[in-house]
């Protein structure tokens, strides 16, 4: 639970960049949400270990948990919302 986890940068190749800039938004979208997934689990770990000692310290660890969560929740309804809208526009459903 303590180790720290460097971030790691994409592999910006040329050719691997999709040319229709929603994909990339999408992309972009599904990396923020594994990111900001990845936070919760450690936000919510430091709250637990902290919990008994420092309990103000762990209210914090806890309320970014729950405000990464969120963020997370938002961009992938917003990669789905994206979705639909480009289903629907080129005929591809109605729901």
């Amino acid at each position: 639970m303590n180790e720290v986890h460097k971030p790691k940068a994409p592999d910006r190749k040329a050719a691997s960049d999709p040319p229709d800039p929603l994909a990339r938004m999408n992309e972009m979208l599904i990396a923020q949400a594994l990111s900001l997934d990845a936070m919760f689990t450690e936000l919510v770990g430091h709250a637990a270990d902290n919990y008994t000692k420092w309990p103000t310290s762990a209210a914090r660890y806890a309320r970014l948990a729950l405000r990464a969560q969120a963020n997370c929740r938002a961009s992938v309804e917003t990669v789905a919302k994206a979705d639909r809208a480009k289903r629907r526009a080129q005929g591809g459903g109605t729901a």
